[in-house]
């Protein structure tokens, strides 16, 4: 009966997503703790004591407080689970305490950004130069033949700029781009812009790649089409934006658990290496977190390549036959999406309309295909 009732209230709650996300790392956090202060690891004068480990039987109460209370804050803490996405990903508005760090942390970023694209810019003007350099002399006549030192140089050198050109691509594949229509008339960053950390960069870049390309404001459009994309897509979208908060609370966990064991340090022996293995795998974690959003960027590319035509049809407008005219069109309706005083008729102007005679409504079709579950 216990059992029933516990796996009722998990998929009230949210599921194998609820325990994942708002359980585990604070169970991690104060598991740990109590293991280290029950072992007397703070007293640096003492030995440890791993016997008083273990909940005796005169711990059943204690052991059973410890669940409910751990169950009840994974439910309190759910609702911040945002919040703490938005921490790593560099929302470090006044009065943040991070907010003075913002600017140095964004010009970080910028620095990096910039390096990895004048590496690309190289790399490529090298390959070309090498496209269109004459074939090598000897003496001033052109006979093909090269030292085998100069030959080994030659290929060590081009390995070298491969190598550096394929982690230039990997750092800059993880920033946004700038492909919005308007962006340099506005005077935006024309390379894109920029978040102070690396999970806010990636996620931005997930924004940007997904909708830009067809003149869509993610942000103001995925609510509008979300409905009615398909079950099995919204799935994996749901599923991987569980694996990002996950990651994510897990980190600031681990974070947590670092400053809490920094006093262990003081011991100089083995237990001091428990705050710095902590702090590993928070950067483990996180580093995961920034995979998993790189991912998401696919995901989302592929909701928009699939649903791009949705929006302009529940607006009943005509689709548009060429591509400069459709983004144009998506770009006004996410423009007319982002306003809170914007009347039909003045953003869009007076467009003609084309209503087709369906059998169901909108809702109607969206019932038929039903919710996807994660």
């Amino acid at each position: 009966m216990l059992k029933g009732l516990a796996e009722a209230g998990g998929k009230v709650l949210g599921g194998a997503r609820f325990s994942l996300v708002s359980v585990l790392p604070g169970v991690l956090l104060v598991t740990v703790i109590a293991a280290v202060a029950r072992a007397g690891l703070y007293d640096a004068e003492s030995q440890p004591d791993f016997s008083a480990v273990p909940p005796g039987r005169r711990d059943v109460a204690a052991v059973v407080l410890f669940i409910f209370f751990a169950f009840v804050v994974g439910i309190l803490l759910r609702p911040f689970e945002a919040a703490i996405v938005q921490l790593l990903e560099g929302y470090w508005e006044r009065p943040s305490p991070l907010a003075p760090l913002r600017d140095a942390a964004v010009e970080h970023h910028r620095r990096r950004r910039d390096r990895s694209v004048f590496v690309l810019e190289h790399a490529e003007a090298v390959l070309r130069a090498e496209e269109e350099a004459p074939p090598p002399t000897n003496n001033g006549r052109h006979t093909g033949l090269v030292s085998l030192r100069e030959l080994a140089a030659h290929d060590q050198a081009k390995a070298r700029r491969r190598r550096a050109a394929d982690r230039a691509y990997r750092i800059r594949s993880g920033y946004p781009t700038e492909i919005r229509l308007g962006a340099k008339e506005a005077g935006l960053d024309p390379y894109g812009e920029l978040m102070p950390t690396a999970l806010g960069n990636m996620l931005l870049r997930a924004e940007r790649v997904s909708g830009d390309r067809y003149g869509l404001d993610m942000m103001h459009v995925y609510p509008r089409i979300y409905p009615f994309i398909a079950p099995r897509l919204e799935r994996v979208v749901s599923q991987q934006l569980s694996l990002i908060a996950a990651t994510a609370s897990l980190s600031v966990s681990l974070t947590a658990t670092t400053l809490a064991t920094l006093p262990l340090v003081v011991r100089l022996d083995a237990w001091s290496l428990i705050p710095f293995a902590a702090a590993v795998l928070s950067v483990l974690a996180y580093r995961g977190a920034v995979a998993a959003a790189g991912y998401h960027a696919t995901l989302l590319s592929a909701v928009f390549d699939v649903h791009r035509f949705d929006l302009i049809k529940a607006f009943h407008y005509p689709v548009p036959n060429k591509a400069k005219e459709l983004t144009i069109l998506n770009q006004t309706i996410s423009e007319f999406l982002a306003q809170d005083y914007a009347r039909l008729d003045e953003e869009l102007g007076n467009r003609d309309m084309k209503h087709e005679v369906e059998s169901e409504d909108v809702l109607q079709r969206a019932d038929r295909d039903g919710p996807a579950q994660a």
